[in-house]
């Protein structure tokens, strides 16, 4: 999603003269309305006028803060949070809200912090829960990381949820715990593209490459970006010993991926079962010079 540019410090709207001027409940009040019509700006120009007005009250922070994120000003939003949960410092919601702008702007040692303290505050917040992590997972912290998944699907099941900590147990080689969640993501959301396709790499990892292809099949037919689908169903064709089924699937992966070294290099498997040695060759060769190319752009002897 893209958001325009947010209004900044220099631009801030100054008070308007007290003479006649709408009381500072007046321009919250109208601040709501704008912002629940989509005018973003207006509602970011109403919120200001009304904490000049009177700064004491948390919400208005806080729906600053809202405003301010939607319109892509992380750091304002940051400040807004701020200073709402330093105005009402046991509110998980503003909390929550806080570890997001902090996390995205990088600064994750206090998002952690953040979250934790919403938790601390209100157990069943699922989205602090799912939020932290999420940061535990990126950074490999396994262990927390599902135990804070678990604890928002406790509070909240959702297919989200299921699918990210399917996620941290596919990333452990846990295929039977993370397939039990996918399929309990797709319980949630039948329709849900990702829940298929990771559904299908778990059942490939398993060896039952026949579920597999019906899994990968019905990500794509859900979500037609999924290109990589056509490798792994040429893949597990091969693997059951259909190659000239599987070589369609591998050439559209190619089609799509065209510089991708499994690809070439399950092309050459698939064209020397079916004793065609000179395009195993090239694809073998093409396999190895990506991957060198690769080695060298990261810096790796």
């Amino acid at each position: 999603m893209v958001y325009i540019a947010a209004m900044t410090a220099s631009q801030t709207p100054s008070p308007i003269p007290q003479e006649g001027a709408n009381s500072a409940a007046e321009w919250f009040a109208q601040g709501r309305r704008a912002e629940r019509e989509g005018d973003l700006q207006a509602g970011l120009q109403a919120y200001i006028r009304a904490i000049a007005g009177e700064e004491d009250h948390a919400e208005w922070h806080y729906r600053l803060g809202c405003v301010q994120r939607k319109l892509g000003d992380l750091p304002g939003a940051t400040a807004s949070f701020q200073q709402a949960v330093d105005l009402e410092t046991t509110s998980g919601r503003y909390l929550t809200n806080l570890g997001v702008t902090l996390d995205r702007l990088g600064r994750r040692t206090e998002a952690v912090r953040t979250y934790q303290k919403a938790i601390l505050n209100n157990p069943d917040s699922a989205e602090a829960h799912h939020n932290l992590g999420a940061i535990y997972a990126e950074e490999g912290r396994t262990t927390e990381a599902i135990r804070a998944f678990e604890a928002a699907i406790a509070v909240l099941p959702d297919a989200e949820g299921y699918h990210n900590l399917g996620l941290v147990y596919y990333s452990e080689g846990m295929y039977d715990e993370a397939l039990a969640c996918f399929e309990s993501c797709l319980q949630f959301a039948a329709d849900f593209a990702l829940g298929h396709y990771h559904a299908g790499l778990c059942l490939m990892k398993k060896g039952l490459y026949d579920k597999a292809i019906q899994r990968f099949r019905d990500a794509y037919r859900l979500n037609f970006r999924l290109v990589r689908v056509h490798y792994h169903v040429g893949t597990c064709l091969h693997k059951l010993g259909r190659y000239t089924d599987a070589l369609p699937n591998l050439q559209r992966a190619l089609e799509a991926l065209p510089d991708d070294s499994k690809v070439h290099y399950q092309l050459a498997l698939t064209y020397d079962s079916l004793r065609m040695p000179q395009e195993a060759r090239r694809h073998y060769r093409t396999a190895r010079s990506v991957r060198d190319s690769l080695k060298q752009e990261n810096g790796q002897a």
